[in-house]
């Protein structure tokens, strides 16, 4: 079991439940993210936690995975980038907005299940809410269908999604993305050596 985890005290609680290994969700990842910058939130963790760990959170290019395991990562936890390929069963209009959009169109908010998470401008405001002037969310629970404009719900139209997006620059198959992710790992592989060795004259 490797449960979802923000920070070092649920970290904690997770392992002393009997955790096989946790998924430290950062700042910045889609859905009910974190606050913690992943430096302060892996930092924290390793220090006292040895088991398998996948970071999660804004994550969507090669370079972010090796990043990820410098920080003390076995494994880099992926979402939103594979919201826009073929398979994925997400609505054209989804896909296209992540494709379109940057980590600036990410609103984090509490408003729609009474915890905080990422979610893209262009849905909330196609659901006929200010994505600049949202209400509080209660922490009582979510309300799947309150405040939201026509027919919309907050379970079919209001999309989630990581600041990431910005790396994603179309809608093609899984294999093509991965192919993709393996070839800018590799690349950011095989300039570390370079980039390390400018720092370290």
């Amino acid at each position: 079991m490797l449960p979802d985890v923000i920070d070092d005290r649920f970290a904690r609680k997770a392992v002393e439940k009997g955790a096989d290994g946790l998924i430290p969700v950062a700042a910045g990842a889609g859905g009910h993210g974190g606050r913690q910058s992943p430096f302060a939130l892996m930092q924290e963790i390793r220090a006292w936690f040895g088991g398998p760990i996948a970071l999660s959170g804004a994550i969507a290019n090669g370079r972010s995975i090796l990043a990820a395991q410098v920080l003390g990562a076995d494994l880099a936890y992926i979402g939103s980038a594979w919201i826009p390929t073929t398979e994925a069963r997400a609505s054209e209009g989804y896909k296209r907005a992540i494709v379109e959009g940057r980590a600036g169109d990410v609103v984090y908010t509490d408003l729609f299940t009474g915890i905080h998470g990422n979610y893209l401008r262009q849905s909330i405001a196609a659901a006929g809410l200010d994505p600049d002037d949202l209400p509080r969310g209660s922490a009582s629970g979510m309300d799947v269908a309150g405040g939201l404009a026509g027919d919309a719900k907050v379970w079919r139209d209001i999309w989630g999604a990581g600041q990431g997006i910005g790396a994603i620059d179309g809608i093609e198959t899984v294999s093509a993305r991965v192919a993709a992710l393996t070839a800018q790992y590799r690349a950011a592989v095989a300039c570390v050596p370079l980039q390390a060795s400018r720092f370290l004259r």
